[in-house]
């Protein structure tokens, strides 16, 4: 406070000013926001109508316990999917093996 008064007048002034600019524009955005939304308005009524019926919402929690439903049997059909190509990538390798094994018992037979 003592570094306040040593100030020049000037930044007194200026200080001031701001002070008042920050105060008075938090006061008048509480007053705007106060007005913005009165309790009579159909917006209000709205909000309301969607807290109090709760059919709505008792619907989107049924179709969201039955998309999760539908991507668990996707999960599980995922992991069959991938079960059988490890499986098919497996015999392949098989096959693969075999073709090498027998291309090199005619190359040793000729």
């Amino acid at each position: 406070m003592e570094k306040l008064f040593d100030l020049p007048p000037l930044a007194l002034v200026t200080l001031g000013a701001t002070l008042a600019v920050i105060f008075a524009a938090r006061y008048l955005g509480l007053m705007n926001g106060e007005r913005s939304v009165p309790i009579n308005s159909p917006a209000a009524a709205q909000v309301a109508a969607v807290i109090v019926d709760s059919t709505a919402l008792n619907k989107l929690t049924n179709q969201a316990a039955r998309l999760n439903e539908t991507f668990e049997e996707m999960n599980e059909l995922a992991r069959e999917r991938i079960r059988v190509d490890r499986m098919v990538a497996t015999e392949l390798d098989r096959i693969r093996e075999e073709l090498r094994i027998q291309s090199e018992v005619a190359r040793r037979s000729s």
